[in-house]
This record gives structure tokens, sequence and C-alpha cells, in this order.
């Protein structure tokens, strides 16, 4: 997966103290995944609140609604949407054959109508038609045409967007449209992941519902009903939101830095940008990670706590450009990883007092896997799975001294009594010390990882 890598590898000193630089990275997309895709629809229908609206919320997305100002939409049904989290964007005033002219005043008339956090920021053209460019490129971040097909363009976009920000593919869905089924947008979302790219879908209408002035092309709601919850299950790999906020995440990190230092223990993280224009703040967040050997954190930006998660040896987080510093401090771990310090040998022995070879000293687990995983897991922005499978507690030696994992995630040891215990992380770094009592007891529960545990002589791996 491609990421931004942000600052340099070098430890410097700054009077009685070091100071070192980190690795701060922005995640292509949200949450580290591998693809995006954005659901637009088009003409206001009531379909769209009826029922779209609903759809979406079953499986925790959001979506882009391109109303027409003088058709008098269900206003406060939007707003609605607008309130839930969906992007209300312009279809133009009037709907004419091309919108030219009624760039700045749909969108003043759409905003003066719908409050949502940015704004009138997309538009969609009637019948597919540009207007004129310099116009939308000053009232919007993105303008949407049709398939990108019928202009001699691919449907589908790389990690940087279109070469041409008024000029935004999306992918016909319905009765006259290249999309119809779940497999067929399931199938678009599968090659976006592939190539880290993202894919956008134009819907007006749906099949048998109340559709007002949509009514070109419907949609089988069943089949964007049945992408959506291929989404979720993919959650992982796929980010979907409204086509406006994966075109600011999208200007927003191709114009960011991120600088980060430690420094007393804590990490800071200097994350700016100078694209604030009339159009937008690009206060949209951003998702980074940053090097951390630490079990526990607190993440703060300007003092306000940010949601964070440990693993694979980084510290995960969203933030917002431009919005203060970063602060991530330890609470009871080990601390930021100076890129500069070097890491605890890992023990050369395996539960089978088999040695370890001198070239897979520093990684425990034998080769990575090339294929990548999102170490975030279920999306921030969207859907958690509601299916969980406890842990049986699992034994992974069964000789006098045992380590295990417990069902509510705990490592624990047995038959161990007066031997040395050690944990270390998957980066061969101590994180926790003690000695065994002579009895089943708990010495490390922390983040989602590999773990080696040596007891006395003998070493084994455990995953949590």
């Amino acid at each position: 997966m491609d990421k931004k890598i942000l600052s340099s590898l070098l430890a410097f000193s700054f009077g009685c103290g070091m100071v070192y630089a980190q690795t701060a990275e922005i995640g292509t997309w949200a949450g580290f995944r591998k693809g995006a895709a954005s659901f637009t629809f088009d003409d206001g229908a009531p379909s769209h609140v009826s029922d779209a609206g609903p759809m979406f919320k079953k499986y925790g997305y959001k979506a882009t609604f391109n109303v027409v100002y003088n058709w008098n939409p269900d206003w406060n049904g939007f707003q609605g949407l607008a309130n839930e989290g969906h992007e209300i964007a312009s279809h133009s005033n009037s709907h004419g054959n091309n919108m030219s002219g009624e760039e700045a005043s749909s969108k003043t008339n759409i905003g003066g109508r719908i409050k949502q956090k940015y704004g009138i920021i997309t538009v969609a053209y009637p019948n597919c038609n540009v207007p004129n460019e310099s116009a939308v490129k000053q009232n919007y971040i993105v303008g949407r045409i049709c398939n990108g097909s019928w202009k001699g363009m691919n449907d589908e976009m790389g990690k940087d967007g279109p070469s041409n920000w008024a000029q935004t593919p999306a992918t016909m869905t319905g009765d006259e449209g290249q999309l119809k089924t779940t497999n067929d947008f399931t199938g678009r979302m599968q090659k976006v992941i592939q190539s880290n790219g993202w894919a956008a879908f134009l819907t007006h209408g749906f099949q048998g519902k109340q559709n007002g002035n949509a009514n070109y092309s419907p949609t089988d709601i069943n089949a964007i009903d049945g992408a959506l919850k291929w989404a979720q299950q993919n959650d992982k790999d796929i980010w979907v939101a409204p086509m406006g906020f994966v075109a600011m995440y999208i200007k927003e990190r191709n114009a960011s830095k991120a600088e980060a230092s430690t420094s007393g223990g804590n990490i800071t993280v200097k994350l700016t940008h100078n694209i604030k224009d009339n159009i937008s703040d690009y206060d949209y967040p951003l998702s980074l990670r940053v090097k951390y050997s630490g079990s526990t954190a607190n993440v703060t930006q300007a003092g306000a706590k940010l949601e964070s998660k440990i693993d694979g040896g980084y510290v995960y987080f969203d933030a917002v450009p431009n919005e203060g510093d970063i602060v991530i401090a330890g609470e009871g771990g080990s601390g930021p990883i100076p890129e500069s310090s070097s890491s605890v040998e890992i023990p050369q022995t395996s539960s089978s007092n088999t040695p370890v070879s001198s070239s897979s000293r520093n990684n425990p687990w034998g080769q990575s896997s090339s294929s990548a995983t999102n170490p975030w897991g279920p999306n921030p922005w969207g859907p958690q799975s509601s299916s969980t499978t406890a842990l049986t507690a699992e034994t992974v030696d069964f000789s006098a001294v045992a380590v295990y994992r417990t069902a509510d995630n705990y490592i624990e040891v047995s038959g161990a009594k007066g031997m040395p215990i050690t944990v270390y992380n998957h980066m061969g770094q101590v994180i926790r010390t003690t000695r065994g009592l002579g009895m089943v007891q708990k010495v490390f529960s922390g983040a989602k990882g590999k773990y080696l545990v040596k007891v006395g002589n003998k070493t084994f791996k455990v995953s949590l």
C-alpha cells in the first residue's frame, strides 16, 4: 500500500536531552485502507430520503445526494440526511442542458437551505455536460461528470483522483448504465482495492420506488444493498465515503506535511498544509501512524483526546491538519521508539528448543506475507461487524511450563514458579518482565499482534 513517508530518520541532540526525528506516515486512504468508493445520487428523489437513507444507515455508510434547487426537493428530509453525515451537493438550479451561469448561484441557493459541516463543495452536472470549468473550480472542490469512458478516460481513478477535478468520473448504474447487479458494483470495488484507487457510482432513482423527476435509468435497490453489505464485510480494505469527503482527503493528503520528533518520552507530530482557500478550510481528518513500542498511549491534538489504536509497532490515529500539535504520551508502556535506537535481541530458542537462525532473529515470525492487511480493522467512520467470536483458552505448550492466550485476551503463564518471565513485542523489544509465582498468572494484555514469551530458557509464540 502506498503511504507518504514524511520525515527523516536521523537523530540529533539539543542541549542536555535527545530529540529524535520520527517517521510519520499518512494513509493513502482513511484507516490505511487499500481503495475508496463513493455512491452518488442525482435529482433529489423522494426515494433518496425514504429508501437510500435507511439503507445506508443500516450499514453505517454515507453517500452524496445531488439536488436541483428549483425542483424543490424534500428539504427537511435532505437536511436530515446531512445531519446524519451524508453530503448534500449541487445538481444545478434548473437542470437545463448545461448549467453554465448557475455554478455559483446553485451553490448559494442550496447552501441557504442545507446546513452541513463542509458546505456545498461538490457539483454534479445535469446531462453530464461540463459547464464553465473556471467557475466550477472557483466554487467547488470537485465537479462530477458521468462515465469517464464516455470522454475517453478510465471509469476508475487512481489514488490521486482525476487529472482534472472539474471532470471527476462516476459510472452510471441502472437500466441504462453499466452497473446493474451487486456483482457489478463489487467488481469495481475489488478493482480499486487492487489498484489503490477510487471508484464513484452515479444512481438516479430506484426501480419501483417514488422517484419524482429522477426517473432515468432506475436501479435495483437490492443491487446497492448487496454492494454495501459486501463493503461492510470488506471494510478493512475499502473506504466508502461521500465524493466531496474523498476529494478533500486526497487534496489534503497530497499537500500535508507530518513532522514528528521524540523528546522527554513523548512524540510530537506537527500536521500542516497551506491549501486553505475561499471554498474550504480543508479540515477533513487524515489517518496517520507513528512508530511506537508502548502497550498503551494517550494521543491528543491541541489538548483534545484523539481515538487511537496500537498495532504492529505503530500507534494509529486520525487528526486534522493545522489544528495544533499532536502529542503521543505513554500510559504505562515503554513509549516511543527512537529511530536510532537498537532493539533487544530476540531470544534464540523457540518453543521446541530449536535455535532461531541469525537471519531471522529480527523477525521471529518468519517472512511477512506479501498481501498487506489493514492495521485499523473496521472503519472508524463506517460499520463494525455485529458478530464476535470469543477466543477459547489456547495452550501453546503442554509441558510443566505452559503459556496460554485466554478468552479475555490475556497472556497467562503456569508452572513457572521462580522462573524469570519476559514478554517481547514483534520487534524484539522487552515490554514486560516478571517472575513466576507457581500458579496461573496473567502476565500481559495489550494490542493485537504477535508476542514472544520467554520463561526460563524456553520461548513461546503467542498471538493476541
